[in-house]
């Protein structure tokens, strides 16, 4: 203890001066790092900055250009800038010196080159070509700075390096001398130990086989022939008996040595021969144990070898229980597993979204993980219905069964496993089905799907149930237990948001496919309108002229008749503009509807009446009711539709045709016909007629006028008498128009909710 002290102090000592040398160096070096070589560097630069200076001097009187003068003052700025990073880097008086001399050089070659220049300017070549050469003379006889600084700081480095070099040669021949002291005080003491060394072992013996015997793990101990010469109590409790003796090829069967598989051990197998024959050492090998009428236990064995003058001579065996371990690590690869699964589900179900994708690659996927099939039940919106998206069967020939079985069970909301499962929001399992007989199958059916288990779960979403997915196993091998739930309950999550993604995109989709429609009709519009509003002031711009030119011309008959065109121009006008209003006031839910009784075939015959007087080149016919049917409306509006359904019969037919309306009435509506005999309207069209802003592919606008909004309107019209209106026709065999409106008054229709109004202007 004496000289490993010694030594330990010497070492100290010798490690702590080595260290502040290292130091001393360490500042040395940093002191070329921060100062000196900065500093150089900056010496140089105020050199370099000098001689572009006289460069560009020089460059100037010789050529006389003016770029010349920019690098003059550049190189003025880059010494003023060099000087100051010098003057701050340096931190003796002789490098302060040596730049002062160095800025003292610079003015004087400064003021030098600056009178150059003047002389330059002046036209004084000559005087400043001898200023030049004055200047390079100068430059040539000045002291050279930088070379003055680095010998001096070379010459410095080299004294502190060799006053380094000195210490560093002391210290070593301090170090050998104390160390062989040491070394032979060591060797008298080590002289000393030696001989209660072996007292201590055998002490050491002794206390080692008191550890063993206490140690939790087992120990059994093997001589270099393979026999087992000692177990520890530890050990005995584990395999259950405390034999020993035994020989390496009796092993296993005496103390029930198995292989994790559960079939018998080879004598090679065996740990304790594997690390006698090798001389290697075997850790945490896993065997099983298996101890007669006891529960067999996993256990854990290593075999370290011992040597013996270069021989192995023996083996120590440790050996544990490692059964609630083993437990663990299948729970945690079970988890491992699971989370591997939901990840890549997860992935696979966000990789495409398309719905009808979504829903067959859920249930394939399910399906493989879980169960022998798998189905996706979605709920219809805005109904009770259920819909069968996809269902996917491990085996491809019993898929029909599959199908057959899940169209058997009731698909409303409420009803049924799954339409419970989607009402509640909460998942069934049922196993130990019963089997179907015969006559209870259907007849298109000529085998029934036998099932182990069905688990239902729900497919929640943020805010709504929307379905349910359903897992099924026809194999009691795959039959749903109760460790299989949370990761199906997991799997229906991922389904749940997979399918509400992919809904979603395509109600975005669908909505933006609306906003294309809505932005093409209104391009419609208002190159319709456009049109329709310019022709009737184009008229009667013109016709007013022309009725001003014959006033003037005192031709009155003429212009009367012109401003009478115009004034019809001007009542066209005036029917669009109440057409976009009655646009307007519809889509805001603005559109007053007054009732009032109206006797409804006097109504219609004196509507009929005055378009006759109106349009003499038509034949109007009437199958009128003597008697008076009472309907509660506005008359105005009702006018309004019955003026439109007329001008429209008479638009699309020729001159002389005949226009038809009929008035039937039954019980409690009364319904009116207006038909013509024109152009008709083609059947692939018939559904678009009462949509704002449509017209016919076959008519032209300039043969028809319009904005299609008349029927539009009219359709609201009737709707808000709590009546309906529908057309009949043929293309090329006129057409037919009905409404109804009721004969008493009913209850007002809810208004509707205020949409986004297209004609807002």
């Amino acid at each position: 203890w004496a000289a490993f002290i010694a030594l330990f102090v010497f070492v100290t000592l010798a490690a702590t001066i080595n260290i502040l040398v290292l130091q001393r160096e360490k500042r040395q070096y940093s002191r070329v790092i921060r100062v000196f070589e900065p500093l150089l560097e900056s010496m140089m630069s105020m050199d370099g900055a000098i001689s572009s200076m006289l460069a560009a001097a020089r460059a100037y009187t010789v050529t006389s250009k003016t770029e010349f003068l920019a690098q003059y003052d550049e190189a003025i700025r880059n010494f003023e800038k060099t000087a100051a990073a010098a003057t701050a880097v340096a931190i003796e008086p002789r490098d302060e010196q040596l730049i002062g001399g160095m800025r003292q050089h610079f003015e004087q070659l400064r003021q030098l080159s600056d009178l150059q220049i003047q002389r330059t300017d002046e036209g004084r070549i000559a005087e400043a070509i001898q200023i030049m050469l004055e200047a390079a003379r100068t430059r040539r006889s000045a002291h050279d700075f930088a070379g003055e600084f680095t010998a001096k700081e070379r010459e410095k480095r080299i004294d502190e390096l060799r006053e380094l070099d000195n210490l560093r040669l002391a210290l070593t021949f301090l170090l050998i001398g104390v160390s062989l002291a040491i070394l032979f005080v060591g060797g008298f003491l080590v002289f000393r130990i030696e001989r209660s060394l072996d007292a201590s072992i055998a002490r050491q013996i002794r206390r080692t086989e008191a550890m063993i015997a206490g140690m939790a793990d087992g120990v059994m101990l093997v001589d270099g022939e393979g026999r087992v010469v000692f177990i520890n109590p530890a050990g005995v409790k584990l395999l259950g008996t405390s034999i020993t003796g035994v020989e390496i090829e009796k092993q296993a069967p005496t103390y029930g040595f198995r292989s994790p598989d559960g079939r018998p051990l080879d004598p090679r197998e065996i740990p304790a021969a594997q690390a006698l024959a090798t001389g290697k050492p075997l850790k945490d090998t896993t065997l099983i144990l298996d101890r007669g009428d006891k529960k067999p236990i996993a256990i854990a064995m290593s075999a370290v070898p011992f040597e013996e003058e270069g021989r192995v001579s023996g083996v120590i065996v440790s050996f544990r229980d490692v059964t609630e371990r083993q437990r663990l690590e299948e729970e945690m690869q079970l988890q491992a597993e699971r989370a591997q699964i939901l990840a890549e589900a997860g992935a696979f179900f966000a990789s495409n979204i398309d719905p009808a994708w979504v829903y067959q690659a859920i249930s394939e996927r399910v399906a493989e993980v879980l169960g022998d099939w798998a189905a996706i039940i979605i709920r219809v919106p805005d109904s009770k219905e259920l819909r069968v998206a996809s269902i996917y069967h491990r085996d491809m020939a019993a898929l029909g069964l599959a199908w057959a079985f899940v169209y058997r069970q009731p698909l409303v909301l409420g009803e049924g496993t799954f339409g419970q499962v989607v009402s509640t929001g909460y998942p069934t399992l049922t196993t130990n089905f019963e089997p179907v007989a015969e006559e209870e199958s259907p007849t298109y059916h000529a085998t029934q799907m036998k099932l182990s288990s069905l688990l239902v779960l729900p497919l929640r979403s943020r805010r709504e149930v929307l379905g349910a997915l359903a897992i099924a196993a026809n194999d009691p091998a795959r039959t749903m237990t109760d460790d299989k739930l949370p990761l199906a309950e997991l799997l229906a999550e991922r389904a749940a948001v997979a399918i509400e993604n992919a809904q979603l995109f395509t109600q975005q989709v669908d909505a933006r496919r609306k906003l294309e429609d809505l932005s093409r009709l209104k391009d419609e519009f208002l190159s319709i309108a456009s049109h329709e509003l310019r022709t009737p002031v184009t008229s009667i711009k013109g016709y007013t002229q022309l009725a001003k030119t014959l006033i003037q011309e005192n031709d009155l008959g003429t212009s009367s008749e012109y401003l009478d065109v115009a004034l019809d121009q001007i009542d066209r006008m005036s029917r669009l503009i109440l057409e976009l209003l009655d646009v307007s006031r519809i889509e805001t839910g603005r559109l007053e509807i007054r009732r009032e009784k109206i006797d409804w075939p006097a109504f219609v015959r004196n509507v009929v009446t005055r378009h006759q007087t109106a349009h003499p080149n038509r034949h109007f016919s009437s199958v009128l009711p003597d008697s008076c049917i009472d309907v509660e409306g506005d008359r105005d509006r009702l006018e309004q539709v019955l003026g439109n359904l007329l001008e429209n019969a008479v638009k699309y037919s020729p001159e002389g045709s005949s226009i038809s309306v009929a008035v039937e009435n039954d019980s409690t509506r009364v319904t009116t016909s207006i038909r013509d005999y024109g152009i008709g309207i083609p059947n692939d069209e018939i559904g678009q007629v009462f949509e704002r802003f449509h017209r016919g592919r076959q008519v032209s606008s300039t043969n028809y006028g319009g904005l299609g909004l008349g029927l539009y309107i009219s359709k609201q019209i009737i709707e808000r008498h709590n009546g309906s209106i529908w057309v009949d026709s043929r293309e090329g065999d006129g057409t037919t128009f009905f409404f109804t409106i009721p004969t008493q008054e009913l209850a007002s229709p809810e208004p509707e909710e205020t949409r986004s109004a297209f004609l807002t202007m």
